[in-house]
């Protein structure tokens, strides 16, 4: 068996096996892709206020009002946009939002995740809806994609050169619809590749530690460490989210978006992310405070990423084709190519299904030969 037809084999093999997996994670991840656009048009209330005020209500004011009106909703964080009509969306343990007007801190909606479509997609794309057993399936699986995705392009490559200009045209008038087919399975398959190796890859970034090691190592930056930080904890904790905020306003302003997670638990530190407007690479300021004395434990600034952290900045934005650069038309290649990748277990089954008829069709044909021999 020489080296093409190794590579054709398992190309089959893993297809069949990671198929139907990778039809629902691309048919969810094409959803995904407008997400933001999607919630600017079906949910805009929840994320903007009706009029803008002079001043924002501190966030203790807000937590305060919520706690009034659900006195059991505890929040691990809280995310808003740096614009004047931005509404302050404060998130629970329990899968519950809950967007405040930041100037009169009224409650304006609350929203069950646990039912929220786009939240329901994000599930559905790295959970596949199955709590942990579908995680890990979804972690198996990007390997298996990433593995296909350059086994395709193997196979995608004609023998000789004259083939080439064929290999890259589907045959719409084509009067078999087989060839058809394999033209849709083929050829797309070929112009979506290197998008669907780049969201493999930062697929496997998010969920391997060792390709994040890998990348270290290529990048020649320290290995990531997962540092747990840890507070002594006090008598009596003198500062709060209000005050870690301004802090980061005053040394770090600029932000177009801001993420704020209170303490967890007695030893647990004040975390504050502020983003700002990048062409490539996110840029993020995140500082931790210690709530007891207000001291900056940990900082982790845009200006001193090496080469490292830029990639891992840029991961998030490379698997979801979110590219300020170019934006619109990233998400609409991303948008694109997920339906390709969908499309792919499907055209492969086909092809598939059509070899099984066929060898099926030659044995029996033999199997007659035989006979017809053998009876005269």
């Amino acid at each position: 068996m020489n080296f093409k037809k190794l590579v054709g084999k398992l190309h089959l093999i893993l297809g069949l096996v990671s198929g139907l997996v990778v039809f629902i994670v691309s048919v969810a991840a094409a959803i995904l892709v407008f997400e933001n656009e999607g919630r600017e048009l079906f949910q805009r209330e929840f994320y903007h206020v009706q009029r803008v005020g002079e001043h924002k209500a501190a966030f203790k004011q807000m937590a305060d009002t919520i706690k009034l009106h659900y006195p059991d909703f505890k929040f691990n964080s809280i995310r808003f946009k740096e614009t004047a009509d931005a509404a302050v969306v404060f998130f629970s343990k329990k899968d519950r939002a809950i967007s405040v007007d930041p100037y009169t801190s009224k409650i304006i909606s609350v929203r069950n995740l646990n039912t929220d479509f786009f939240t329901v997609v994000l599930k559905l794309h790295t959970h596949l809806l199955m709590g942990e057993v579908g995680g890990a399936i979804v972690k198996a699986n990007v390997l298996i994609f990433f593995v296909m995705c350059l086994s395709g392009l193997i196979l995608w490559f004609p023998k000789q050169f004259r083939h080439l200009k064929q290999a890259l045209r589907i045959k719409i008038k084509a009067n078999k619809w087989k060839r058809l087919n394999y033209d849709l399975h083929s050829v797309l398959g070929f112009y979506a590749a290197i998008p669907l190796i780049i969201i493999a890859f930062t697929g496997m970034f998010f969920v391997y530690d060792s390709v994040k090691s890998s990348v270290a190592v290529v990048t020649n930056s320290p290995k990531p460490k997962k540092d747990k930080i840890k507070i002594i904890a006090g008598k009596k904790k003198i500062y709060g989210v209000d005050e870690a905020y301004r802090y980061m306003q005053h040394n770090y302003p600029g932000a177009i978006e801001t993420f704020i997670a209170p303490p967890a638990g007695k030893e647990g530190a004040i975390r504050v992310q502020m983003r700002y407007p990048y062409t490539i690479v996110r840029q993020q300021n995140t500082l931790y405070f210690d709530p007891y004395t207000g001291r900056v434990i940990k900082a982790d600034l845009f200006k001193n990423y090496n080469a490292y952290d830029k990639v891992a900045a840029s991961n998030y934005n490379l698997h979801t084709g979110r590219f300020t650069l170019i934006g619109i038309w990233g998400k609409i290649i991303y948008f694109l190519v997920s339906l390709i990748a969908a499309s792919l277990p499907v055209t492969g089954l086909i092809i598939w299904l059509n070899k099984q008829k066929k060898s099926s069709k030659k044995g029996k044909s033999a199997v007659s030969l035989k006979r017809e021999l053998v009876a005269g």
